[in-house]
Formats: structure tokens, C-alpha cells, sequence
């Protein structure tokens, strides 16, 4: 019999079968938990909270009472935090706090008492009528509300709409904690109030004017700005309680509006007013 010498160097060039059956299971475990880990990653990515979420907090804590009333009732801090972070993926800051500002409205505003809902409405007035001179500003204001910064022409009467927005709702809040109803306005409800201020007392919008309001994104600017001034007017010719009365009711409504298509849309025309960027 022929002995086979076999040195150290050719055993590692040829393999051995107990070495590489054991480095063949190292590598399987250590697939396996480097798969476990990017599986672990990707869930967390996909289950964890966002990064606005996380930042939300300190974000809103740069509108103090926002703020407040997040920390004060956890299932408006949700409504918050859905709808300003959809709103900011799809148009960013602007988008987000309009939509911030159109919540507030919404959900407070409509508690607050008659001498804060008349206060608002005479500020609204005050902006329409300084805006008219640049109808395409009007129509922005109309339809995306007004934010810090925005419609520099108009900067004391958004000053003191803002005003006048922050007591609204501070009362409403206010209102709201210690039981006040809130006005649930039907469809039904909101087209007679808007039917109604069609009608007078102050002024009539003719039909071109509504025609132009109904056409929305798409309606004539200065039709529009005209419109709304002279419902804004017959709103306020009313005796003080139903002038409210109907505010609400309107205000109930105001909620369904897609402020990034809006924005999206009005930032596309030159003096606009809007923040664009």
C-alpha cells in the first residue's frame, strides 16, 4: 500500500468535508439573521411613526393654541396630526398649516358666542373689501384662507382677521370643554343659509357673480370677490343672533375643501398673494 502524503496547504486548496459542512451552516445562520434584521428594519420603517409624526410635537408648538388644545383633547391631536401630515406630503408647510388653520375652524369656531362670531365675520369683511383691488389675491383668500405672511396689501386686515381667528377659537374651545353644543349644520341646512344671502337684505349677487362662485377653482376672480363681499355684507345686515346663527351653520361646511389641489392650483397664477414656495 501506497501512503499518500498530503501536506497542510493542498488540505485547505482541496476543502475539508467537516470544515465546510460547518462554515456552510455559519453562512446559512448568518443569512438568516441578516434577513431577520432587514425584515426587523423594514417593518419598523413601515409600522413606526413617521418623521412628521415624531416631529409633530415641536412642530405645532409653534401655534400656541393649537398646541394647547392638542395636549387638552388627544382625539383632536389625532384629527391634527392625519390631516396636516397628508396635506404636507402632497404640498408641504403651506399645505399643512392651511389645513391646520381649516381644522381649527371647523372643529372650534363653531362653538364660540355670538359677539366672537359677528367680531370674525366684520374682520372678513375688512379683508374682502381691502383684497377687492386685486381680485386674483381675493379669489386665493376665498378659497385657501389666509396664513402669516401672505397677502402683503391686505398685511393690518389679515393682522387683525388673524385676531380675531385666535379669540374665536380660544372662546369656542373654551366653550367646548365646559359642554356647549356644537351647531350640526345639514347640507340641507348650509344651502338655505347660502340661498338665503343671495336674496338681501343689503345686495343682491347677480347671476354671473353666483355662476362664477359655483365654478370654483375655475371662476372668475373679480365675479367671485364681489359675490362673496355682497353675502358677507347681507350676512351682517341681519339682527346679531341670526348673523351668527348662520355663520355657524356656514362654518360647519367649510371643512371639505382639498387645500393642496387648491393651493396646487391657485399658486400657478401670478399674484396669487399665496406663500409658494
Amino acid at each position: 500500500m501506497q501512503w499518500m502524503v498530503v501536506t497542510r496547504r493542498e488540505m485547505i486548496s482541496r476543502g475539508n468535508p467537516h470544515q465546510n459542512s460547518h462554515m456552510t451552516r455559519r453562512s446559512i445562520l448568518l443569512l438568516l439573521v441578516v434577513a431577520l434584521l432587514a425584515g426587523n428594519l423594514a417593518y419598523a420603517s413601515l409600522s413606526g411613526p413617521s418623521a412628521f409624526a415624531r416631529d409633530f410635537d415641536q412642530n405645532i408648538a409653534r401655534f400656541p393654541l393649537a398646541a394647547s388644545i392638542a395636549r387638552s383633547d388627544p382625539a383632536l391631536r389625532a384629527v391634527f396630526l392625519r390631516e396636516t401630515e397628508e396635506a404636507f406630503n402632497e404640498g408641504g408647510w403651506p399645505a399643512a398649516n392651511g389645513a391646520l388653520n381649516m381644522i381649527l375652524a371647523s372643529e372650534m369656531e363653531v362653538y364660540a358666542d355670538d359677539e366672537h362670531i359677528n367680531a370674525l365675520d366684520r374682520a372678513e369683511l375688512a379683508t374682502l373689501l381691502k383684497l377687492a383691488s386685486n381680485p386674483l389675491a381675493c379669489k386665493s383668500y376665498l378659497l385657501a384662507g389666509s396664513q402669516r405672511g401672505e397677502f402683503t396689501d391686505a398685511a393690518q386686515e389679515v393682522a387683525d382677521l388673524g385676531a380675531a381667528h385666535g379669540a374665536a377659537i380660544a372662546n369656542g374651545f373654551e366653550r367646548r370643554m365646559k359642554g356647549v353644543a356644537r351647531t350640526q349644520a345639514s347640507d340641507a341646512e348650509i344651502a338655505a343659509v347660502e340661498t338665503q344671502l343671495r336674496l338681501g337684505p343689503f345686495a343682491e349677487p347677480t347671476r354671473q357673480e353666483l355662476g362664477a362662485q359655483s365654478r370654483y377653482l375655475g371662476g372668475n376672480a373679480a365675479l367671485m370677490c364681489s359675490a362673496a363681499t355682497k353675502k358677507q355684507l347681507n350676512l351682517l345686515s341681519m339682527d346679531s343672533a341670526d348673523s351668527a346663527s348662520a355663520s355657524r351653520k356656514r362654518r360647519a361646511g367649510r371643512y371639505d375643501i382639498d387645500i393642496v389641489e387648491v393651493r396646487a392650483k391657485l399658486c400657478r397664477e401670478p399674484g396669487n398673494g399665496l406663500s409658494c414656495s
